[in-house]
């Protein structure tokens, strides 16, 4: 594995960054191909990409820092900041970008739904890349195990080294890799689709995939569920208000302008 791809004059460049980097812009290009399909404007996609990089980055680091308060002090409050100092968690993104798009939808007068089906492709295939940087740093690992399934990480990644465990970062990106393939090629039967199907198909392959895990994520009802599992189950049962109240609004291309 390689945690750090590049050092730059004693200054490392984290593999897992440029993974990250790579599925935002890659996202984004993807996003923008999507909108003409959907009949929304290039500009519309370019503005949700960057809500998306800036919602997703604070959201995602928020959450982390909330579930492992353990892990920072007081005395050293701008560990915080320091994303190579632990790392993030993808629900808290998501659920802040979808907050923004909300806001950002209602500034624009374009349903929320509209637009989260536009970039629910790209979130599935960004995130995809960014689970490949959970692979070569070695956060996120899985449990021991004696299965031909395996990887094991060498010393300086985050997971111990020389131990066999489950590649849980190999389920994501090819769990994601799926669901993008099905946002792009399904067709929509109604607004909010995507994000229903997201929501719900991501919420119940986390909760699967967290039982695998080993590394420390924090924990509620006692120690019952991870954190990540308590939130997949929320999404999921929202994913199942979005169908009820959304089944009959039919798609239409919207025409609007950015300005």
């Amino acid at each position: 594995m390689h945690p750090v791809l590049l050092d730059v004059g004693g200054y490392a460049i984290p593999t897992y960054g440029v993974c990250l980097a790579l599925g935002l812009l890659i996202g984004l290009l993807v996003g923008g191909v999507r909108a003409r399909r959907d009949g929304l404007p290039f500009e519309i996609a370019w503005d949700l990409g960057i809500i998306a990089m800036v919602a997703g980055i604070v959201g995602s680091r928020a959450e982390y820092v909330r579930s492992h308060l353990w892990r920072f002090s007081w005395d050293e409050p701008l560990r915080v900041f320091a994303l190579r100092d632990g790392g993030m968690v993808f629900y808290g993104g998501l659920i802040l970008t979808l907050a923004a798009y909300a806001a950002y939808g209602r500034w624009k007068g374009i349903s929320f739904f509209a637009l989260t089906d536009l970039m629910a492709p790209s979130v599935a295939l960004g995130h995809a890349l960014g689970r490949v940087g959970c692979l070569l740093a070695g956060c996120c690992y899985g449990a021991p195990t004696d299965s031909w399934w395996q990887v094991t990480f060498p010393e300086g990644a985050v997971a111990p080294a020389g131990v066999a465990r489950v590649p849980t970062q190999v389920h994501e990106v090819l769990f994601n890799l799926a669901l993008f393939a099905l946002f792009w090629s399904l067709p929509r039967r109604f607004v909010g689709q995507r994000l229903a199907l997201l929501l719900s198909l991501y919420g119940i392959f986390r909760a699967w995939n967290e039982t695998m895990r080993a590394d420390d994520r924090g924990f509620v009802f006692g120690g019952l569920l991870s954190t990540g599992q308590a939130t997949a189950i929320a999404l999921t049962a929202a994913a199942i208000v979005i169908v009820i109240t959304q089944r009959k609004v039919r798609p239409t291309l919207e025409k609007v302008s950015v300005g």
